[in-house]
């Protein structure tokens, strides 16, 4: 039996595929070829050849040639195009974070590229066998699908101009930082318009909705909610996702919260707990934190002694300041009004909070480059630009002060060299000029150390 989370993981791993989109576009040109050979023939189509007959070619020598040609060479493209595509994932896995290999197979221009690639050689190889004897014992040239093969000849060797440049450009690390940042806080702002346009003034009391429990295990990346919405409308219930997305969860884990009990309706259940989403992989589609994690990854790749590129490193740190500065413009829980009559939430979601963004995504960088006194001086940078938007919430700040303590700890345990204390005491400095009481308290421990 196929579950709504059956078919959503399915359909994740079947879109996900390197081979989607060259499948169904080899099943296009497939019918494509089917079509022509069909029409080829008939008096509509014999008296167009007529008006391209210069276009057109009679001889069935060559029509072979040219047919075995095209396929020969387009084979050819795409042999050399997927070993390209190979040679990219391998180099983005070593050099920059596994997590980013799904972002880069999923990409649709080069699938769409490859599929023309298999198409163009379907086409031409139904046009081969076409060439036969016919009724009357003349030889049948299907010129129409030969001139349709030429074309897409000649179409794929510009894809395959298209395809070297854009596969040359996925594999470097400014570009992929780039994506990541951009469709990261695309997300970033769809949140917050969402949540700017229908505000919620107060939040009810999770702490007192009965919990449900999640009876398989797994990463948990999603829900469909247009199933779970209309089910909470139909039973007049509210949900409670307690779990951050990306959240490891094992069966029997309290992962849900709902405002009625449920622990007698087990049909209701299963039906809630089957519009929950499981899978490994992680899409900043799915989540901005995703995209956070990505970039942090590339960070601490960035920094290890095989690629010594503190520069990027440095590069990732401010995209993830910036990130950041609009996470504060969240709430703590994000909701979804689908199905909703009264124009109040079905569905609330834990929302990854400011301390824990900072923890997860930093905490990697700072164990990673506390020898490192510039990379070490640019997180300092970093925090001082987010204590500038701080001002108007104190959580915020005082995780931020949380870690620099941490930060500080580092440093004087890992750091003596005294140009590079320099440097850091006076970004200690312009940072206790933004919050004088605590940005003093961190420049007396640091110099008293």
């Amino acid at each position: 039996m196929f579950t709504p989370r059956k078919i959503a993981d399915n359909y994740r791993e079947l879109v996900s595929s390197i081979g989607f989109y060259p499948s169904l576009l080899s099943v296009v040109f497939l019918l494509f070829a089917v079509l022509v050979t069909t029409i080829e023939y008939t008096s509509f189509v014999m008296e167009l050849k007529s008006l391209l007959e210069v276009l057109l070619v009679d001889s069935e020598e060559n029509a072979r040639t040219i047919l075995s040609t095209i396929t020969g060479s387009i084979i050819s493209l795409t042999v050399f195009s997927f070993s390209m595509v190979m040679v990219v994932l391998n180099s983005a896995s070593a050099s920059l974070s596994p997590r980013v290999l799904p972002g880069l197979i999923t990409r649709k221009s080069h699938q769409l590229v490859l599929g023309f690639y298999l198409g163009s050689i379907i086409f031409s190889i139904v046009m081969l066998i076409n060439i036969r004897t016919m009724a009357d014992g003349e030889i049948g040239i299907p010129s129409l699908g030969i001139l349709f093969s030429l074309v897409f000849g000649l179409i794929s060797l510009g894809f395959f101009v298209f395809f070297i440049h854009s596969i040359s450009r996925a594999i470097q690390v400014d570009n992929v930082l780039n994506d990541l940042y951009k469709n990261t806080k695309n997300e970033l702002k769809s949140i917050i318009t969402m949540q700017k346009d229908s505000p919620i003034d107060v939040f009810p009391d999770f702490d007192d909705w009965s919990s449900i429990s999640s009876k398989t295990e797994g990463y948990f990346k999603g829900v469909n909610s247009d199933k779970l919405c209309a089910l909470c409308q139909q039973h007049d219930i509210k949900i409670y996702v307690a779990v951050k997305q990306g959240f490891f969860t094992v069966e029997g884990y309290p992962f849900l919260k709902c405002n009625y009990d449920l622990s007698d309706n087990e049909e209701l259940l299963e039906k809630l707990l089957n519009c929950f989403i499981f899978y490994i992989e992680e899409y900043v589609s799915d989540h901005y934190r995703f995209g956070m994690t990505q970039i942090s990854e590339i960070a601490v790749k960035a920094m290890s002694p095989g690629i010594n590129d503190p520069g990027t490193a440095v590069k990732a740190i401010d995209m993830l300041s910036i990130l950041l500065i609009d996470r504060l413009n969240i709430y703590n829980v994000n909701y979804s009004f689908k199905y909703s009559d009264n124009k109040q939430p079905l569905l609330y979601f834990h929302e990854t909070s400011f301390d824990e963004l900072l923890h997860d995504n930093f905490t990697p960088i700072r164990n990673y480059a506390k020898n490192d006194g510039y990379v070490m001086n640019n997180i300092l940078e970093a925090f001082k630009n987010i204590l500038f938007r701080t001002h108007q919430n104190s959580g915020a700040e005082q995780s931020l002060f949380t870690y620099l303590d941490a930060i500080i700890d580092d440093i004087n345990e890992n750091i003596s060299n005294q140009y590079d204390r320099g440097q850091i005491i006076n970004m200690l400095n312009a940072i206790a000029r933004i919050s004088p009481e605590m940005g003093e308290q961190l420049v007396a421990k640091f110099c008293h150390q």
